[in-house]
């Protein structure tokens, strides 16, 4: 195994793009997301056709996009160094970038918010799991993990406590029988599992290096949200899963944070 500090290979500009980036990109909401019946009409329906499930995938899906394109933005290349070969020299805000991907662009925004969501009942629902995930005795986490336990874990629960439940799990699967209801429950595994293998065709380390920790994350989430299993019993997460929960949730809360500096400053 390899182990990445990813303090030191921030999620930011890294120069992928053209057609590989495309083809991917391309994959992922063509391929992966949940797509309208056919001879359906937008100008009648939006997207309430799909089941309730369907539909929070494909928002998912385009919320994850929507905060990798925030964090790209955010730390841009704005001058590449002519004395060395592929480095940066300033980096900044891209304003123009923010705005066409996704600040112009309501329901990319309105996603963000919903993948933020989803995240946060999941690290509430998860609770001490997460905690006894990450051994206390590994040197390499204990810097890490005494920041979740004594700043970040109780902020977030204070946080929960004093809004209001922004994400209700019930809601999905309704009206269903119980096997139809597995049924699409296999489905959304699927599609993730689908969604990691086609992380795995990026073609830039750092930026397959995020999109897997965060599919991983969204996945994991997911997991404790929608599998009865894991609300039968108490959640057990392995450190993968746990890191991959707790770094997602971070970036796309940072996502919402640059949305609105990027909004303030137009």
């Amino acid at each position: 195994a390899v182990v990445v500090d990813l303090r030191l290979n921030p999620e930011r500009y890294t120069g992928y793009s053209g057609h590989s980036a495309e083809k991917v990109w391309t994959a992922i909401h063509e391929d992966n997301c949940f797509q309208n019946p056919t001879g359906y009409s937008e100008d009648t329906a939006g997207y309430c056709t799909l089941p309730a499930e369907q539909r929070i995938y494909n928002r998912i899906i385009s919320g994850m996009h929507s905060s990798i394109s925030l964090h790209i933005a955010h730390s841009y290349c704005l001058e590449m160094d002519p004395d060395r070969i592929a480095e940066c020299k300033t980096w900044g805000l891209n304003q123009t970038l923010a705005y066409d991907r996704v600040l112009s662009h309501a329901d990319r925004l309105e996603n963000l918010y919903v993948v933020f969501a989803v995240m946060l009942r999941a690290a509430q629902m998860a609770g001490p799991a997460i905690t006894a995930a990450v051994p206390v005795d590994d040197p390499f986490f204990s810097e890490s993990l005494a920041e979740w336990t004594g700043y970040l874990q109780p902020e977030i629960t204070k946080m929960m406590e004093s809004c209001p439940l922004t994400f209700d799990e019930t809601s999905l699967f309704a009206g269903v029988d119980v096997t139809s209801a597995e049924s699409n429950r296999v489905e959304l595994k699927r599609r993730f599992h689908h969604l990691l293998e086609i992380m795995q065709c990026v073609g830039c380390d750092r930026c397959k290096l995020w999109g897997t920790l965060q599919t991983l994350g969204v996945g994991t989430a997911l997991r404790i949200i929608l599998d009865e299993d894991v609300k039968s019993q108490a959640t057990t997460l392995s450190r993968q899963e746990a890191v991959a929960l707790v770094h997602t949730l971070e970036r796309f809360s940072s996502a919402l944070v640059y949305a609105h500096e990027f909004q303030n400053a137009l």
